[in-house]
């Protein structure tokens, strides 16, 4: 018996993959037993749900629905590799609320329904039961975040009464004022100078799991590719002084990084100063440069909430207070825990052979054609990560052989099955990348739909580029 056709309707996946997690989050919250399996069936049907919206979604424009796939994955892979301490009602509540406003906010195209999803997104890292911070920086950074977007998306309603995106685009709607309203809001959630500090400050002193939710959410850099660009493109003069901030911020948080001890702190930094790069190749307007950042975005994603799980799992089996100022040799104890985190820290400073290192190398390309400046610093912010990394590492895993832990110290069998799949997502999406840098390179109209064309860019970095239909912009391959 075939399926009614209705159940691949558009809207009726979209409401599922959003509607499944806040259902079970009331569930979990009220019921308050096996938490992680209403957790993991809540997450499976948002993955279910999204990988049909990818299916059915016009070649070259599913962008926000390989995010919403990609982020329910994340999601339940974060849910299974949580420890059993921390796998307590509210911690997995606040993780579906966390996974349900995030997906509303890739899949809107109405400006109050993101508004709604921004604000349901942080409200877990601010009630004292869930995941507030002790610190005090984390909740004033995503509330004048919040506020910003609210002043913005006031103005744009004062000015046009149209809320939706489609119908505003290349309008520049509020003007200025909102154009430098949505861009506060874009740095204070996504943590560039001179608001960086409060991603530390979270990572430190909140639940390192969920916290890696919230800054792999990439809120900020949707905005630029939701709004900002395609609703502002006279204020184009103006994107480079995003760029100049992000590349800013990714160098002075990974100087930062090479004094650090905090390992939680440091991973922090890593994960910032990395993430920092994504703006700089969305405001870079070249394909190389756009698709560089798309990539990007999957690999500080997938790449950083596997280090802050496997740093969440040695705190609980080792002690929480891991520090990167000696080596405590857990290495022998923990080896499958070791050798993820390797892979997945060298993923993230673009290792030849990972994904890493394609969406680096596109980052680099496309910032230099646009931006000298930028790009030359890019491999300079990489490389001091690099080391920063190789120093928490060594000190982390390498060493003299510790006693007076317990047998039960390595991965968990459901701990290896996630951890093995992340590997080899980032490893084989390396040594095979033209089907994600071309399904990426597809999407480069969705960011910016006034790109200008690219047969004067270089070729010589091993991409090339072919034109399938003559008229759009090129694709990246590998030669």
């Amino acid at each position: 018996m075939s399926v009614p056709g209705w159940v691949f309707r558009t809207s009726i996946l979209t409401s599922l993959s959003i509607a499944a997690p806040w259902l079970a989050a009331v569930v979990v919250t009220g019921f308050r037993r096996q938490v992680r399996v209403f957790g993991c069936i809540a997450a499976l049907l948002s993955i279910i749900a999204s990988t049909a919206l990818v299916w059915r979604a016009p070649h070259g424009e599913s962008l926000y629905e390989t995010l919403m796939l990609l982020f329910s994955s994340l999601t339940l892979g974060a849910i299974l590799l949580l420890p059993r301490r921390d796998s307590e009602a509210g911690t997995i509540a606040g993780i579906l609320v966390l996974l349900g406003s995030t997906l509303l906010a890739y899949s809107t195209g109405n400006l109050l329904a993101l508004l709604g999803a921004w604000i349901l997104s942080i409200v877990p890292f601010l009630w004292a039961g869930w995941f507030r911070s002790r610190a005090w920086r984390p909740a004033v950074a995503v509330l004048t975040s919040t506020l910003a977007l609210a002043l913005a998306i006031g103005f744009i309603a004062a000015n046009t009464k149209i809320f939706s995106i489609g119908n505003l685009k290349g309008q520049s709607p509020g003007g200025i004022a909102a154009f430098t309203l949505l861009i506060v809001a874009a740095i204070c959630r996504k943590g560039i100078i001179p608001a960086q500090a409060w991603v530390a400050d979270a990572a430190e002193s909140g639940p390192l799991v969920p916290s890696a939710l919230l800054l792999n959410g990439h809120f900020g850099a949707l905005l630029v590719v939701k709004l900002i660009v395609p609703l502002f493109p006279e204020t184009d003069h103006l994107f480079p002084i995003l760029s100049y901030l992000a590349i800013a911020t990714a160098v002075f948080v990974a100087i930062r990084a090479l004094a650090e001890n905090s390992p939680r702190r440091l991973l922090a930094f890593l994960a910032l100063s990395q993430s920092a790069c994504i703006l700089s190749g969305l405001e870079s307007r070249t394909a190389e440069g756009i698709t560089g950042a798309l990539v990007h975005w999957v690999v500080v994603t997938v790449s950083t909430v596997g280090l802050f799980a496997i740093l969440r799992l040695l705190e609980v089996r080792f002690g929480e207070n891991l520090s990167a100022s000696k080596h405590l040799g857990l290495a022998q104890h923990a080896p499958r825990l070791a050798v993820s985190f390797a892979i997945l820290g060298l993923a993230l400073v673009g290792l030849p052979g990972t994904l890493g290192f394609c969406s680096q190398d596109l980052l680099i390309q496309g910032t230099l054609t646009t931006h000298p400046l930028t790009g030359l610093l890019l491999p300079i912010a990489t490389a001091m990560n690099a080391v920063s990394f190789f120093r928490l590492f060594s000190r982390l895993f390498l060493g003299t052989h510790r006693t007076g832990f317990t047998v039960m110290a390595d991965a968990l069998p459901r701990e290896r099955w996630i951890l093995a799949g992340i590997v080899l997502f980032v490893v084989l999406g390396g040594l095979f990348p033209n089907a994600t840098v071309i399904e990426h390179s597809s999407e480069v109209d969705v960011v910016d739909e006034a790109i200008p064309t690219f047969d004067n860019l270089n070729r010589s970095t091993g991409y090339s580029y072919k034109n399938s239909s003559g008229q759009n912009p090129s694709k990246p391959t590998i030669k």
